[in-house]
Order: structure tokens, then C-alpha cells, then sequence
């Protein structure tokens, strides 16, 4: 059995990944978003706290391999103090795999963590909307 190689990125954002750990709970101004399930061996959940329209801060909880934790990383460090209106385009599976140095074969679980964030992105744009 061959130890998949990790490039660096992604060794340093799991091993210490921005952003995780336990979530805000209920509140006016939090929203979240959910994608994929345990049972197909990943799952992300994204909270996002809002001030006005901006992502005050951003958090995480993943069940994947190393590089669904280190995508879900990334993308909660580049998310604090981003407007809702001016996320960057970046926030896709195939910018977090090219900024991660990961191989093609991990682009599914990365999907995950792209679904994620844009479910809670989703959701923060309604509350906003006072959907």
C-alpha cells in the first residue's frame, strides 16, 4: 500500500486548519450551509457570521480526507471580512485543487466543500434579502 503524497499546502492546513472547530449555534446573524454525507466519506458543514453583508467570520466542521479539510481551510480563511458581493470568483473546487497541488482524483470530495460554502453563501444572500 502506497502513502499518498501531500504537497505542503495541504499538510499545513490540515494539521492546522483555519477556521475549525465548533460552530456559532442559532443566532439572527449566522446562516450555514451543508453538502454530502458520511456514508460516501465526505461531509462539510460551513457557518457563516454576518455583519450587515459582510462574512464577519467563517467555520468549519469536515469529514473527509486531508484534502477536503485543507479546501474547507482555505476557503474559510479567504471568506472573513469578504463582502457577500465581492467574493471572489476563486471559490471553486478547481482553484482550491490548483491552490492545494491537488491531483485530479480529488476534485469529487472538493465539489463537497465548494457545495458547502455555497449553500451557506446561498443562505446568507437570503437572510440578507430577508427571504
Amino acid at each position: 500500500m502506497t502513502v499518498p503524497a501531500y504537497s505542503n499546502e495541504v499538510l499545513r492546513r490540515f494539521e492546522e486548519p483555519s477556521g475549525a472547530g465548533p460552530m456559532f449555534g442559532q443566532g439572527p446573524d449566522v446562516v450555514r450551509g451543508v453538502a454530502g454525507d458520511f456514508s460516501r466519506g465526505t461531509r462539510v458543514e460551513f457557518q457563516l457570521r454576518l455583519r450587515e453583508a459582510t462574512i464577519a467570520a467563517c467555520r468549519f466542521q469536515a469529514y473527509g480526507c486531508p484534502h477536503v479539510i485543507a479546501a474547507a481551510s482555505w476557503m474559510s480563511e479567504r471568506a472573513e471580512g469578504v463582502a457577500l458581493t465581492d467574493l471572489p470568483t476563486d471559490f471553486t473546487a478547481l482553484a482550491v485543487a490548483e491552490a492545494l497541488d491537488a491531483p485530479a482524483e480529488k476534485l469529487g470530495p472538493l465539489l463537497v466543500v465548494e457545495d458547502a460554502f455555497a449553500a451557506a453563501v446561498a443562505a446568507a444572500q437570503d437572510r440578507q434579502a430577508g427571504a
